[in-house]
């Protein structure tokens, strides 16, 4: 079983709609939020400058979302994110939304590794082997699903 790295996140008032309930876009920032804290704890980046000029980046190309529960303002969320998927040029992180014991939400991000520089085309290119040898292991294989 792969490992999953956990953070913690308070809802903020201003990430609340009227009824004082986590807007739901408001966990797509979460699940960037979380992947980001998992990249850094590995001492890598979601945009690192290459040397010819160029960054790294994982332009998002799937998010999606299910809920089980609702969150309020003050409420404190534990995130886990797990890699389901190392691809050629992607990584597909899974993301699980708990307040106690009670869960609240699923998610699911697919990143593309890419070439950026500023008023050039996106250049999808092969996820580097540092970010394949650290996201591994937090990646949960087929073999290992029931």
């Amino acid at each position: 079983m792969a490992d999953k790295f956990y953070v913690k996140r308070r809802i903020e008032f201003c990430e609340t709609d009227a009824a004082g309930i986590a807007h739901f876009a408001s966990y797509l920032c979460y699940m960037e939020q979380a992947e980001h804290d998992l990249l850094r704890s590995l001492g890598l980046s979601v945009c690192e400058p290459q040397p010819d000029g160029w960054h790294l980046s994982w332009p998002r190309v799937h998010v999606e979302c299910d809920f089980e529960g609702s969150a309020k303002f003050e409420d404190v969320l534990d995130i886990s994110v797990h890699v389901s998927r190392l691809g050629k040029k992607s990584v597909t992180y899974e993301f699980g939304f708990t307040r106690g014991v009670q869960a609240i939400a699923n998610g699911r991000v697919i990143a593309v590794c890419c070439n950026v520089k500023p008023g050039l085309p996106l250049q999808p290119t092969a996820v580097p082997q540092k970010y394949l040898d650290l996201l591994n292991r937090f990646h949960e294989s087929l073999d290992c699903l029931h």
